[in-house]
């Protein structure tokens, strides 16, 4: 069992909270952002303390850390609080959701939030600072590079690569056996059967409105 500290104020660090108490055997102590940034003095009953001080109050030998942010500027935020939370000496957590499938124990880099029914097979590998939200599959063979974000219910088939700093939307599909080159952005819906280059773009289209509105639909049809 780990004393931890949240760096974090937002929704994804009350989330985090939630997660580690209930589904941890770790204990959380307190949170912390830049000062400048504070805006509540407490969180859930517990403090908010400023980063710039935090080894003061909750030491590195005593506490590790979770850097509870999401995906802003491509994951940087994250990744560039990660790195400040080690040089301070801190030891980053894990959050697996004990709901999750680690089949064939894969190898989980740190600061790594793994949450509910994501299924992770047999001889992937997922790097540092990397999150999965819920329902996701990571296929035989993948890797997760460092630094990722990847939201609820994507698939990506066996023996891919998802490069560092990488964005998965919500429902993308990425096929089997293919890179997906580092700092790129793949959208919500979107489906990728060949190899990307670095830094690449893909928005899925949205669904087309109908042409009728609502009430004039229910009388057309039997819905």
């Amino acid at each position: 069992m780990s004393k931890i500290v949240i760096f974090g104020e937002g929704k994804y660090a009350e989330e985090a909270y939630f997660y580690f108490t209930n589904d941890s055997p770790h204990d959380i102590f307190a949170f912390t952002a830049d000062e400048k940034f504070i805006r509540k003095s407490e969180i859930f009953g517990l403090p908010v303390f400023p980063f710039e001080k935090i080894q003061d109050e909750y030491p590195p030998d005593d506490f590790e850390m979770f850097i509870a942010l999401g995906y802003q500027n491509l994951n940087k935020l994250r990744a560039s609080k990660y790195n400040e939370a080690k040089e301070k000496g801190y030891r980053l957590a894990n959050y697996v959701s004990s709901l999750a499938g680690n089949f064939g124990n894969v190898e989980i880099g740190d600061n790594c939030f793994i949450m509910e029914n994501s299924a992770i097979q047999p001889c992937s590998k997922i790097g540092n600072n990397v999150t999965v939200w819920s329902n996701n599959l990571i296929g035989h063979h993948s890797t997760i590079e460092d630094h990722c974000y990847i939201a609820g219910q994507v698939v990506v088939a066996g023996s891919t690569t998802i490069g560092q700093y990488c964005f998965l939307g919500v429902g993308a599909v990425i096929g089997h056996e293919i890179t997906i080159g580092r700092e790129s952005i793949i959208g919500a819906g979107s489906i990728i059967t060949k190899s990307v280059e670095p830094y690449s773009v893909f928005i899925a289209q949205d669904t087309p409105k109908y042409r009728l509105d609502s009430m004039s639909f229910l009388k057309l049809s039997k819905f």
